[in-house]
């Protein structure tokens, strides 16, 4: 387990070294260059410039993913939530890629 919270989990497996991804109600597999990409793409994202107005009424973003057919949607307070997540998420994943080496 890299990172766990009430309703959000990032783990990795230790025989093939999948990633998976629990955050509310999505679940995504990737492979750690995967995971490296979409991770830092959140770093990039600026919510007001990039969101949108949907039909409930809020302002939301959509992020593509790896997988061609899937994208998330975050508000802005999920968003915020989800790149911290991911950040901490890639800082630890590092950290674990440095003690394997050594």
């Amino acid at each position: 387990m890299l990172l766990n919270g009430t309703y959000f989990n990032v783990s990795q497996c230790t025989g093939c070294q999948r990633i998976g991804l629990y955050y509310k109600n999505l679940l995504v597999g990737f492979n750690p260059e995967e995971f490296i990409r979409f991770g830092r793409l959140f770093s990039d994202i600026d919510f007001k410039l990039a969101a949108s107005r949907f039909p409930d009424g809020l302002d939301h973003i959509v992020v593509n993913t790896c997988h061609q057919d899937i994208q998330f949607t975050f508000t802005e307070v999920e968003f915020e939530e989800f790149r911290d997540i991911m950040q901490k998420a890639l800082i630890i994943l590092k950290a674990n890629q440095i003690i394997r080496v050594k």
